[in-house]
């Protein structure tokens, strides 16, 4: 991680410390006990289960020290006493980018920020030290635990930022304020819980409201809703989009193969992307990352050679071969702008089409209308549609014919097992919580049609 003194973590946190030398290193920070070592921070959460305090003895006598409330009673070991130590913690972060002048790019949407992200640090990569947040670490929680796990010489920080509720993504930008903002989408994801699409809209500007004063805000003008933020924002905007008046144009995305070719126009000169992910929905993120490294310095060139050298592993839609069957697999998170893009991508292949679509969590009043509209959309870009899980009825009617539904993932498992072909290529989507991956787990245990 990032050469860190306990003293700074002190200084930063507003802490009370007890039995810790000041010059001692922190070697990393984690809230995970079983993670530490000599000279960690374990950072003592409230869980669901348990609390962190019923670690720290543990913690000790690895070596750590332990970050924890003012109502910890124990004074063996070495303690930073703080009144809250996920707000302390936070606070270490904003303290340490404020003193290192690290620049963070702040990413939100509600389709493709975390793909963006990825795209984000492979432009700045070419010209500067960059981290970024890991996987879905887009909290309160994980965003300091990925910030300081990054290694020294970081100068730029890509930061996805999720919420649930309003106020979530305001708090995010005041721990990382952005230099850069970019909104990919708003669409009808955390519907649930916050109960319309103006609440959501208004979470997903508070990235704005956070920006540094000069900072610049990259936004998708073919969405309505985003393209309304951008025009009531008082920050400098740099547009990405198919509309001709944008600052960077996508004019063509289409799939080869593994591979995704993406025609750009900047001012008048045209771009080639030769992008190795699949998916056409990608051209969008490409722009927006791209302008991402112009706002911070980067030409368009050599952003563009980031692009074309992210890794194969890096793309959310994972391609696998069980025999002589494709599957991609996209297990992440699902919305139907999501369900719609893979799709897409299935539909790009040769072969007999078959999509396997699990519920779509969170939809809240659209529930029924959005899984009905992902049925819709799968007929002539599907050969076969298997609808998994009881919100996902509604994918099946509105699928036709082609279409088939199951509650369970076992019976999942049975149906493929029966139907599947040599030569079939299968799109797996769902919502994080129908847990597909133990799906998908059991068919490479099977090992697909030969």
């Amino acid at each position: 991680m990032m050469t860190v003194s306990f003293g700074e973590a002190i200084r930063w946190s507003g802490a009370v410390s007890q039995k810790v030398d000041p010059s001692r290193l922190v070697s990393n920070v984690t809230i995970d006990s079983r993670e530490t070592g000599p000279d960690s921070l374990f950072v003592a959460l409230p869980g669901t289960k348990n609390h962190g305090h019923e670690f720290v003895r543990q913690v000790w006598h690895k070596g750590a020290v332990a970050m924890v409330e003012q109502t910890f009673g124990e004074t063996q070991g070495p303690l930073l006493i703080t009144k809250s130590p996920l707000e302390a913690m936070d606070e270490m972060m904003r303290h340490c980018i404020g003193e290192r002048q690290i620049q963070i790019v702040g990413v939100t949407g509600s389709v493709g920020k975390t793909s963006l992200k990825e795209l984000t640090a492979a432009v700045l990569r070419t010209t500067y030290g960059t981290g970024q947040s890991r996987g879905n670490y887009n909290t309160a929680i994980g965003l300091p635990l990925s910030f300081f796990s990054e290694s020294n010489g970081m100068t730029h920080f890509v930061a996805e930022m999720g919420m649930r509720q309003t106020g979530e993504i305001y708090h995010l930008t005041q721990m990382a304020p952005p230099a850069v903002a970019v909104i990919t989408n708003i669409g009808p994801s955390h519907l649930e819980q916050l109960g319309s699409m103006e609440k959501i809209q208004q979470a997903k500007g508070e990235i704005l409201q956070g920006l540094v004063s000069g900072g610049t805000a990259v936004l998708n003008y073919d969405d309505p809703r985003v393209r309304e933020l951008g025009e009531q924002t008082p920050h400098h905007v740099m547009w990405y989009g198919t509309h001709a008046s944008v600052d960077l144009r996508v004019l063509t995305a289409r799939v080869e193969g593994t591979r995704t070719l993406i025609d750009l126009l900047h001012r008048d000169s045209r771009w080639h992307v030769n992008l190795p992910w699949i998916g056409a929905h990608h051209g969008h993120n490409v722009a927006a990352a791209l302008l991402v490294g112009m706002a911070q310095g980067v030409p368009l060139s050599r952003g563009i050679e980031g692009i074309e050298n992210v890794g194969q592993d890096r793309s959310r839609i994972k391609t696998l071969h069980l025999g002589t069957v494709t599957l991609l697999e996209d297990v992440y998170n699902a919305s139907p702008v999501s369900m719609k893009a893979g799709l897409d991508v299935l539909s790009s292949f040769a072969g007999r089409k078959i999509a396997v679509l699990g519920d779509m969590l969170e939809l809240g009043p659209a529930e029924v209308s959005g899984h009905f509209e992902v049925g819709v959309y799968a007929q002539g870009r599907a050969d076969m549609v298997l609808a998994v899980g009881p919100r996902s009825r509604a994918v099946a009617e509105g699928a036709g014919n082609a279409a088939h539904h199951v509650d369970t993932l076992e019976e999942a498992l049975g149906f493929l097992q029966q139907k599947l072909s040599p030569g079939d290529v299968v799109l797996m989507k769902a919502s994080r919580g129908m847990h597909f991956e133990d799906l998908i787990a059991k068919l490479r245990d099977w090992g697909g049609a030969q």
